[in-house]
């Protein structure tokens, strides 16, 4: 007989799946591709139209401009000679040109051919998929150059739609890759940059769980809540099960003052979970007691997880991989748009802060065979950065809060003992 799936465990795979750090990022990445081919479809037409009808506008104020030009030539004929008809033709001529300039501009139309729209010597859309994609991520990451908008009524109140749906999608996604990528960089940096105070902390803690409690006059009274040591010069059992283990005042209890406070811390952060661990007394002797506490759970795995937990990347350090990577921006789109250092620097500054002026974009010189490469690079660029973004800004809230936790300690505001 066959066996059913079981739906509700498949529907709890994919949601787990879902919002996990590689399914966010798949979220967005398919919402930002789907909105650019469905505003390119909204939108692309529309683009051409327009020009169409800019043009159409824009022609007969032309006509009419050089008409006039013309008109006055003819009336002044060639009586230019004198010096005030010159000057009153000028005036005419300049009141001519300023009327064309600003009707030009309220037009918006720039000359392009129309007709040629996608052919290879013809303009490029604004509206291709690059492009849209790029407003798309602008959208969702509430950025908004403003460089291109929709005109279209269906595009508007789908770009509504869109943001409404997007901007959370993308805050979820980079509070959860931050914090991923936080742990990830604080583990390297523990690696790479504190592996020899992880070191000393291991030692620590490896001598810890071998301590050896040496009483050379007598045996003090032990007590468990499963055996008793008997006193009377026999020996104990060679292993033996404590569940809590307590003593009474030892004489010399460890072998330096070091290790008298890592092992006092180890009480303190377990809570009294030593007491409860398991242990393997050693044989005794009563006239020489040599008690030696060996943990049995040899694995500390979470014990380092718990250290790397407690580490704190500086500030510094954070700021340097922001600013290495506005550097880098600054080089690529430097290079590719022809910008100065500082202007390319402002751009990804602005960008990835999420201001977006819109006064700086790439990708806007569409005579440039290279704009659609451009903004699909631009668009990378944009994603990954507040992603990075995340990841810093979660490493100096965890940074901020231990410098708090700590003045706070210096001053006696707070406990050290006191959790987070």
């Amino acid at each position: 007989m066959a066996v059913r799936p079981d739906k509700g465990s498949f529907c709890k795979t994919i949601m787990k799946f879902v919002f996990s750090h590689l399914g966010l990022c798949v979220m967005v990445v398919l919402y930002c591709v789907a909105g650019g081919f469905i505003f390119e479809h909204l939108e692309k037409n529309n683009e051409e139209q327009i020009c169409y009808e800019s043009r159409d506008e824009y022609n007969p104020m032309a006509e009419k401009t050089i008409n006039s030009t013309l008109q006055i030539l003819k009336d002044y004929g060639g009586g230019i000679t004198s010096e005030s008809n010159r000057e009153l033709m000028t005036i005419q001529l300049r009141s001519i040109l300023e009327t064309f300039r600003n009707n030009t501009l309220a037009i918006g139309y720039d000359g392009r051919s129309c007709n040629l729209y996608g052919q290879p010597n013809g303009p490029e859309y604004k509206w291709s998929w690059p492009g849209a994609l790029m407003f798309s991520v602008t959208v969702i990451s509430t950025i908004g150059y403003g460089h291109i908008a929709p005109k279209t009524v269906w595009g508007r109140l789908v770009c509504i739609a869109y943001a409404v749906l997007g901007i959370p999608l993308m805050l979820l996604c980079l509070s959860n890759i931050g914090d991923g990528l936080a742990d990830i960089f604080r583990f390297i940096y523990a690696k790479i940059c504190c592996c020899g105070g992880c070191r000393r902390k291991k030692k620590g803690k490896d001598k810890l769980a071998g301590t050896k409690i040496s009483n050379t006059n007598s045996m003090g009274p032990w007590e468990s809540d499963k055996s008793q040591i008997i006193p009377g010069g026999q020996r104990a059992p060679a292993s033996t099960e404590f569940s809590n283990l307590t003593t009474r005042s030892p004489t010399e209890s460890l072998e330096s003052n070091d290790s008298k406070r890592r092992l006092d811390a180890g009480r303190r952060a377990s809570k009294g979970s030593f007491g409860r661990s398991k242990v393997r007394i050693a044989p005794l002797n009563m006239k020489k007691t040599d008690l030696v506490i060996l943990d049995d759970d040899s694995d500390s795995d979470d014990e380092d997880d718990l250290e790397r937990g407690k580490i704190t990347v500086p500030l510094t350090i954070t700021m340097i991989v922001i600013g290495s990577y506005i550097f880098g921006g600054a080089v690529l789109f430097g290079l590719w748009e022809g910008w100065d250092w500082l202007q390319s620097a402002y751009f990804c500054f602005i960008t990835l802060s999420t201001i977006g002026f819109g006064d700086v974009v790439p990708g806007t010189d569409f005579d440039n065979p290279q704009a659609q490469a451009q903004l699909m690079i631009g668009s990378i660029y944009v994603l990954f950065g507040m992603a990075i973004l995340s990841m810093c800004f979660s490493l100096m809230q965890d940074e901020i809060l231990a410098k708090a936790r700590w003045i706070g300690q210096k001053m006696g505001i707070l406990d050290k003992e006191a959790e987070e």
